[in-house]
């Protein structure tokens, strides 16, 4: 049997690139949901770009992958025919199947066509899930064969005399992001103002601000906290923290704010206010008892590490 694969003393890899993108296409190419009149279908494999890897190393066999994959998705809401893609920026193998992302795009998108996306969150992506916790498996089970060699064959160290197969399960903690070194001038009395729309209700944008599991989602660190209570605490990517001040259901969260560069006890007054209008929610940042150039540079992480990754996370509205 010819193998993609190579022995360095006791470590034994074997590239799985080509098995993985035909098990994806044979795995979700034709997955189909329907619902309330709509229905959706991944129809090819449009981008499978990474690295797949199976190890042999001192006697265990394990996987070692990290994907970023583009499923072309074809459907109908009220006669009307949809194209799009569904991007999963990272399948990894120590990914948990609550931490994956998905980018969800729909050519030509409006408000009439908000139904399909409804679906893909709903029933769509569940499906996707439920056979992605197959992969890290069904990847080590058909090519262990190829990497496994006994250990009496096995040159420069010892190896274990027994054969362990490996499933990563522990997430790997996401990188924070981080601030730039800045040197503040004047006093912390600057304020900053920030808007943005959202095709979802009021109600739900509420609460993907302060569940637990969907800011763990957005926020891409399975170490993120909030209480969503008045006096609450949160905590994101180890830089940001604070507590809630006020809570008005559906309509505002109040905070106090900081980052670690400010001074210790100092924090800043931030409010979200939710705006339903007909088909999205417009949502109103204030935040005051900001600093040159700190004013600038968290408007600017506004858009960037809250607003972008709950619109690709969730697919309620464009980057830009």
């Amino acid at each position: 049997m010819t193998t993609n694969w190579k022995n360095v003393n006791n470590w034994v890899e074997k590239n799985c690139i080509p098995w993985a993108k035909e098990y994806f296409k044979k795995t979700f190419v034709g997955l189909k949901e329907e619902a309330n009149g709509c229905s959706v279908e991944i129809t090819e494999i449009k981008k499978f770009n990474g690295d797949v890897d199976v190890d042999q190393r001192k006697g265990k066999v394990f996987a070692i992958y990290d994907v970023d994959c583009d499923f072309a998705i074809k459907g109908k809401v009220n006669d009307i025919d949809i194209k799009g893609k569904i991007n999963i920026p990272e399948i990894a193998h120590d990914t948990e199947e609550d931490e994956y992302v998905f980018d969800i795009t729909i050519e030509n998108d409006n408000s009439e066509k908000r139904p399909i996306k409804d679906l893909i969150r709903k029933n769509l992506v569940p499906a996707i899930k439920s056979k992605l916790v197959n992969f890290q498996g069904d990847l080590i089970k058909a090519n262990t064969g190829d990497v496994y060699i006994p250990p009496e064959k096995m040159t420069g160290h010892p190896t274990n005399t027994t054969t362990n197969i490996v499933l990563n399960k522990k997430p790997a903690e996401k990188k924070e992001p981080k601030q730039k070194e800045i040197v503040s001038l004047g006093s912390w009395n600057k304020s900053i103002t920030v808007k943005d729309e959202f095709f979802t209700s009021a109600h739900e944008l509420y609460d993907i601000f302060l569940n637990p599991d969907k800011v763990r989602a957005w926020t891409r660190s399975g170490a993120s906290i909030i209480e969503p209570k008045e006096n609450g605490k949160f905590e994101f990517w180890g830089n940001v923290s604070g507590y809630i001040t006020k809570l008005v259901p559906d309509e505002s969260i109040s905070l106090k704010w900081r980052i670690k560069e400010f001074p210790e006890n100092h924090y800043t007054d931030v409010t979200l206010n939710f705006v339903q209008e007909s088909d999205r929610v417009v949502l109103n940042v204030k935040q005051s008892g900001l600093k040159i150039p700190y004013d600038e540079q968290v408007k600017s992480n506004w858009v960037n590490y809250y607003f972008n990754p709950i619109k690709t996370t969730f697919g309620v509205g464009l980057v830009l």
